[in-house]
């Protein structure tokens, strides 16, 4: 995986985890508490090895997953300078300070937070350098929130023509359906 991939990676998984515990609806049904199966699955996005996510470390992704989600939507509403403080703030929380580090027998690879911090600190540093990264690039506008009803997802728009409105088929699907039976009533 190159930088640029891992980059895309990580910032997939940030929003993915701050969907999970900021978004009070996800595709027409209200969100559930983020569990760590949820985290597992956020995390798997940038790494290939297995995480197990204890009950510790859950009240910590989830903490910072609702201050991602906040970021995140504020940069999505084009609130850029209330979106930088937010993440500057989670930048400082977590103490993020990229290092290259190597354990045995691999190649080095960037970490975003010192050795000492919880694992779920590091996790959630990369996370938001990426969101970071993201809000310093011209592609923050490429940020969204699903308009489809009920549905508070965000998602980076990856069609070549920058119009995609849902997160999913499903809230597409949803929205259309709704339009039609409206049109018949």
């Amino acid at each position: 995986m190159d930088a640029t991939e891992h980059l895309e990676a990580s910032l997939a998984a940030a929003i993915a985890l701050a969907n999970s515990f900021g978004a009070e609806w996800s595709q027409g049904r209200r969100q559930l508490a983020g569990d760590a199966g949820v985290v597992e699955a956020a995390l798997r996005l940038t790494t290939n090895r297995a995480v197990v996510v204890g009950d510790a470390a859950l009240a910590e992704f989830a903490e910072g997953g609702k201050r991602l989600y906040r970021a995140l939507n504020l940069l999505a509403d084009g609130s850029v300078d209330e979106s930088a403080q937010e993440l500057n703030e989670l930048l400082q929380a977590t103490r993020a300070a990229p290092q290259l580090l190597r354990q045995k027998g691999s190649p080095w690879h960037l970490h975003f937070s010192a050795p000492a911090v919880s694992e779920a600190t590091g996790w959630l540093a990369e996370f938001t350098t990426a969101a970071a990264m993201l809000l310093g690039s011209s592609d923050h506008q490429l940020l969204r929130a699903c308009t489809a009803e009920r549905c508070d997802n965000l998602f980076l728009d990856a069609t070549r023509n920058h119009t995609q409105r849902f997160c999913s088929t499903a809230c597409q699907n949803r929205t259309k359906v709704a339009a039609f039976r409206a049109r018949g009533a």
